[in-house]
């Protein structure tokens, strides 16, 4: 049905696998739309309980992709595509009456990393890595991060999200954010498997009264992010930083 997100449906349980293994599972234009309709399918079936989110190949998701130049400040629509795209997806699973599981089967980046901590549950593969890199670009962390971090890690995501920076599987766990395991997929549908034959309403509901102590305000800082974002996306520095990555050089930074 869609060309970058391999959906099986395994009853009340679905397995949404990104499937770009050649780009890291990058969150291109493509794959976000397949995403965003696959999961709101999902979300409005009343059969469905538990969704997966996983990665094909060696990457759960590099992030956005990155791969072209812009032309001048201004020439990409930071603003735009957060609202219109990339916020959609973290609310259908941060908001969604079912449950969602992550499984980092290797690098999480940027607003990969924000899809796996958007998810009720995580297990991450050993070698799995998570790496905040927007800086790098000019920018801030998106996509929810920075309110998703600081309120379920606190002080010590605060330096990954003010300068960015990489950490590993054991050190998510030691956070909170992940348990490590063999066969984050395999845990993973076992975990879902004991879900759906649980109280899911008491699950669902649960899920509720979290949402509405920890991320109550996500809409309102998500409005504040995209204007940030956007206004980034306007300076020399980001053009500067996309131009570095894509040229494989260090950034040279103006702070203008």
């Amino acid at each position: 049905m869609y060309r970058y997100v391999i959906v099986d449906d395994r009853g009340p349980i679905t397995v949404f696998t990104l499937n770009r293994p050649d780009k890291l599972n990058a969150l291109g234009p493509e794959l976000r739309a397949e995403l965003l309709d696959a999961l709101r399918k999902f979300n409005s079936d009343p059969n469905k309980r538990v969704g997966v989110l996983t990665g094909a190949g060696r990457a759960f998701s590099s992030g956005a992709e990155i791969s072209v130049k812009p032309s001048g400040p201004g020439a990409v629509d930071l603003e735009g595509e957060l609202r219109n795209s990339f916020h959609l997806i973290l609310r259908e699973i941060r908001f969604s009456d079912k449950l969602f599981i992550a499984a980092v089967n290797g690098v999480a980046a940027g607003a990969g990393i924000s899809l796996a901590v958007a998810c009720d549950f995580a297990f991450a593969s050993r070698n799995a890595r998570f790496v905040l890199a927007f800086q790098n670009l000019g920018i801030v962390p998106d996509t929810g991060l920075t309110l998703m971090m600081a309120r379920l890690v606190g002080a010590r995501a605060l330096r990954y999200l003010l300068i960015g920076g990489e950490f590993t599987a054991e050190e998510a766990e030691a956070m909170g954010l992940v348990k490590v395991v063999d066969d984050p997929l395999g845990e993973a549908l076992k975990f879902a498997n004991e879900i759906v034959q649980g109280p899911f309403r008491a699950y669902s509901y649960g899920k509720r009264l979290i949402n509405e102590a920890l991320f109550k305000d996500l809409d309102q800082f998500l409005a504040v992010e995209a204007r940030l974002q956007g206004e980034l996306g306007n300076t020399h520095d980001f053009v500067e930083g996309v131009s570095a990555f894509l040229e494989k050089r260090r950034p040279r930074f103006t702070g203008s």
